[in-house]
């Protein structure tokens, strides 16, 4: 039997609300709202884009929760053919639509969303825009590794240089919202050359005594997090200097994604949902450790 690679990405999920008056409400909450209208038959579809995205599976866990979420489409279609012979369309009866799978599961402790890659069904970004409900905005921000989280959040730690490689989304909702003017002009690049990857480097200068000529601007940390969550990411690479100490230390904030992956056998074209289940469940259990010293850092960082 077949088998095929699967990965899973672990996001920190969060939601908010701009107004000073509005009750909190959480993630667990907005997905138990979900939960319950599935649980009555209601429909659970989102029009995100020029795509509808759909709860096509969600169920409560000890641990939280545990959905698939699907994608319909119908344009852009490939085309099915045989090896040097012709091609032809795929024909979708009246109604019908392409539909793409994520598997995902929501763990409450850590407000942490685990998710199955699949770039042809949804992004973080629109996976974010699909948990937000009203005024209560969701957002996920990848998890990265705790060593590399602390070297950031130290407030003596500058950035020297940064390479980044950036594909130009497909989606111009992507370009919504966007906080940091670094980002901006990111996008105004983007829209104005017509670019489909943008290649950047930024430095500091090394040979300065001067802490503004020798790193670059303490915003940009702040726009790194967010350009992880607009954009394609191809490459995110720093070099960090510690302003007292002056060691470095380099920073990947692509290959240091917590991640996990999993060889699952494949019954015809898809894998078994059992099987899908339980990597979920072994990637949790795979990186508990990388999960507590994570949050653990995230939690000093807010009491400081």
């Amino acid at each position: 039997m077949p088998s095929k690679n699967y990965n899973f990405d672990f996001y920190e999920c969060s939601t908010f609300n701009s107004s000073a008056n509005a009750i909190p409400r959480t993630s667990f909450e907005i997905l138990n709202g979900m939960l319950a209208k599935y649980a009555q038959g209601d429909s659970c579809v989102k029009q995100i884009g020029s795509n509808s995205y759909e709860l096509r599976h969600l169920e409560a866990t000890a641990y939280g929760f545990k959905g698939i979420i699907g994608k319909h489409r119908q344009n852009d279609l490939p085309h099915a053919a045989v090896i040097g012979g012709v091609e032809r369309e795929i024909a979708l009866a009246e109604n019908e639509n392409l539909l793409e799978k994520a598997y995902f599961s929501y763990h409450s402790d850590y407000s942490v969303l685990i998710i199955q890659r699949n770039h042809l069904c949804i992004s973080s970004n629109n996976m974010g825009k699909y948990l937000t409900e009203s005024a209560y905005v969701t957002s996920l921000n990848p998890v990265i590794e705790a060593a590399d989280l602390r070297w950031l959040l130290n407030n003596h730690v500058q950035i020297r240089t940064a390479e980044f490689s950036i594909a130009r989304p497909t989606n111009p909702e992507l370009f919504n919202d966007i906080e940091h003017d670094f980002n901006n002009s990111i996008i105004s690049t983007l829209n104005g050359t017509g670019t489909a990857q943008l290649n950047l480097t930024l430095r500091g200068n090394a040979r300065s005594d001067v802490a503004e000529e020798r790193y670059l601007a303490s915003t940009l940390k702040g726009a790194l997090r967010e350009l992880q969550t607009k954009f394609d990411v191809k490459k995110c690479k720093l070099l960090l200097e510690d302003d007292e100490t002056l060691v470095t230390h380099p920073v990947d904030l692509v290959a240091d994604r917590l991640f996990f992956t999993k060889q699952i056998e494949v019954e015809g074209r898809y894998p078994p949902i059992i099987e899908m289940w339980a990597a979920l469940d072994e990637s949790r259990a795979e990186k508990e450790n990388e999960l507590a010293n994570y949050f653990g850092d995230l939690n000093q960082e807010r009491l400081a």
